[in-house]
């Protein structure tokens, strides 16, 4: 259903060489389990000064966005959103050391004809464990179990102590050591 939209997405970014990650539903059906997913989700590497010059290209490029709106959303929330056709595509811009750490280890995969970049498995086990959605909390145990002994754990357990340590809340580092023993 999104191969047309994801297709040209990545080669937006390709071509505009931005710095991203392929993250949510796709990135998990791609690194963990397929799942049905309704949108694409980004981690962009970008300064919110070059919003406004990212908003333009994608309008050009035949994208929709409510430029007032997601120049807004983006300074308060650090997300946002443009839409191709009836799909939406979601930005999440980077912020966080954890976020740079998986960019420098993302890899490249080829799907449908485009080559995009993805996190590493343990880098989307923490991005999915942060927020602590229900469906977040299983996708990461879906790539838990998929990469079983396969894990970095000294990685895993080192980050999750960070943001653990970070958030004041043990939550995190808990659920990665749940994850380890699938």
């Amino acid at each position: 259903m999104l191969e047309q939209e994801y297709k040209k997405i990545i080669n937006f970014l390709n071509t505009h060489k931005l710095n991203y990650l392929v993250i949510g539903g796709i990135a998990v059906s791609v690194i963990g389990n397929p799942r049905e997913t309704k949108d694409i989700d980004f981690c962009i590497f970008i300064k919110k000064s070059d919003l406004e010059k990212f908003f333009k290209e994608v309008i050009k490029n035949g994208f929709t966005v409510d430029t007032k709106k997601m120049f807004q959303q983006a300074k308060e929330t650090g997300c946002f959103h443009i839409m191709d056709g009836m799909v939406r595509i979601d930005f999440l811009i980077a912020s966080h050391e954890l976020e740079k750490t998986a960019f420098n280890r993302k890899t490249s995969i080829e799907m449908h004809g485009v080559k995009a970049f993805y996190p590493a498995p343990e880098d989307l086990i923490l991005l999915k464990i942060v927020p602590g959605r229900l469906r977040d909390l299983a996708d990461a145990e879906d790539i838990a179990i998929r990469y079983s002994g396969k894990l970095d754990k000294k990685y895993l357990l080192s980050w999750s102590q960070k943001l653990s340590d970070e958030a004041e809340d043990m939550r995190i580092y808990r659920e990665v050591e749940r994850l380890l023993e699938l």
